[in-house]
């Protein structure tokens, strides 16, 4: 008996461990080894027959040289796999790998070699490099580009190693963030191994530009004094936004250059003879007007307890209201807008409200009138500046008239001074702002010079950017006119 017990035990346990094996077996890994002098960027390890190579297994990281990626696979894989890797200078190269067999693949660079220096010197950046062997030279036949995810910005260079060829004479062609090419044909690499874009010897002429309108800047071109072709886009495929600026750069022994600009609503912007050695920045005012007319500006301060969530500002009798002015935002109440169309002096001007209720006013005069004070009755109020008391600033006081600014001079006002008649002068009204050479600006008395008819009187400093102070002691900013500063 004692013997066929323990016969049943010993058959028990032989029979259960398979199991027990199976259960303990150690989960498989692939290791991608990068043994080349390149950063691999991507990585995918798929089985072998699938129809998609799944998500990069470096996500947002990448894998430099001499470096390895450890991947964890399932319990019980398949044994064959198939792994994909890019470079970052946009050679793909695939592997099959048998995890049953070894863990580990590598990638290493073979073939002949030649080591290059990218140099720009040009005024754009360089975005795309394409070389190859002249005596393979076919029509289209060009290749991968060389620079791959990389730039190289004006003034920089960029070592470049290319793999797999031992000829010397190559076709060359260069592709430039403006759009530009440049195209070389057999060019002894064994013999000069630097390719330079540019003339080095040449000074820079450096400038920013900032778009001081509303629209967007599309396209933008420089050229020469006495030039006739604008030449490339110096935007290339990016646009300045309103708002924001970009840099100028130009290698030449010349200072004076036309430019223009081409808005969104294709209308256009010329300054001619700018002096890039004496003025590093230059200001887009807005485009010229497309139609008979002025560009006309009106401030519109909402005097009611309501927002206002639209605005449109139309020549008399249009087919529609065309574009709300306010965009994504809102006129809340107590607040102003500066509002613009390029028309005759009579416009029409509707507000709606978010409660969806609507008000129009046609025929206004801009002309005559620089200030629309929403309030209960302005459709048909006499004055649309009056002074009927609207909802109070903080720090009290009734939001009344105001002037207009316009800016005469040939430079732009970088700084703006409003102050009580003989304090000290306080905080740049201005601040990161400018207004610019030509431009207008509507000015309503600051809630902190009181209230009354004392809010009307301060002394007022405009500060032109080659320094020049004019001052104007004893202002009345609440006369509604247009003031010329110059």
């Amino acid at each position: 008996m004692p013997r066929l017990i323990l016969a049943a035990l010993l058959l028990a346990l032989a029979t259960a461990w398979p199991v027990a094996a199976q259960e303990a077996a150690p989960a498989r890994e692939a290791v991608v080894a990068n043994d080349t002098e390149r950063l691999m960027s991507e990585i995918y390890l798929y089985l072998v027959g699938a129809a998609e190579p799944g998500r990069d297994r470096l996500g947002s990281a990448v894998l430099p040289p001499r470096a390895s990626l450890r991947i964890a696979l399932p319990r019980n894989a398949a044994c064959g796999w198939e792994v994909k890797v890019l470079f970052d200078d946009g050679i793909e190269e695939r592997r099959r790998l048998d995890v049953c067999r070894t863990a580990r693949v590598a990638f290493t660079d073979s073939g002949p070699r030649r080591d290059l220096v990218v140099a720009n010197d040009s005024d754009a950046e360089l975005r795309e490099l394409y070389l190859w062997p002249s005596a393979n030279a076919r029509p289209g036949d060009q290749g991968r580009d060389r620079l791959g995810a990389r730039t190289v910005p004006p003034g920089e260079s960029l070592p470049l190693r290319l793999r797999g060829s031992a000829e010397c004479l190559f076709d060359l062609r260069a592709v430039f963030a403006d759009l530009s090419e440049e195209k070389r044909q057999r060019l002894d690499l064994c013999r000069s191994p630097r390719l330079g874009f540019g003339d080095p010897s040449l000074p820079v002429r450096a400038a920013t530009v900032s778009n001081r309108s509303r629209f967007v800047v599309r396209e933008l071109y420089v050229r020469g004094m006495g030039q006739e072709a604008w030449g490339a886009d110096r935007l290339g495929a990016a646009t300045l936004e309103a708002r924001a600026e970009v840099a100028l750069r130009i290698r030449s022994r010349d200072c004076r250059y036309d430019l223009r600009a081409v808005y969104e609503n294709d209308r256009e912007e010329t300054q001619p003879g700018l002096d890039l050695c004496r003025d590093q920045a230059v200001e887009l005012a807005g485009p010229a007007p497309a139609v008979p007319g002025e560009l006309r500006r009106v401030l519109v301060v909402n005097g009611y307890h309501r927002t206002v969530s639209q605005l449109y500002l139309i020549t008399p009798d249009p087919d529609d209201w065309g574009e709300d002015q306010l965009g994504d935002a809102v006129l809340a109440p107590g607040a102003r807008q500066e509002v613009s169309i390029t028309s005759g002096c009579l416009a029409d001007l509707r507000v709606v409200f978010d409660t969806d209720a609507a008000e129009e006013r046609r025929g206004i005069d801009l002309c005559a009138t620089t200030m629309v004070l929403l309030r209960p009755g302005w459709t048909l109020a006499e004055r649309l500046d009056a002074e009927a008391p609207v909802v109070a600033p903080p720090g009290g006081g009734p939001l009344v008239g105001g002037v207009r600014l316009r800016n005469r001079s040939a430079l732009p006002i970088v700084e703006l001074y409003v102050d009580r008649p003989g304090s000290p002068q306080g905080a740049d009204r201005l601040g990161r702002n400018v207004l610019a050479a030509g431009s207008v600006m509507d000015f309503a008395p600051p809630t902190e010079l009181g209230q009354g008819a004392d809010r009307c009187r301060a002394d007022l400093t405009a500060v032109f950017r080659d320094g020049r102070a004019l001052r104007l002691p004893n202002f009345d900013l609440c006369s509604g006119e247009e003031v010329p500063l110059q």
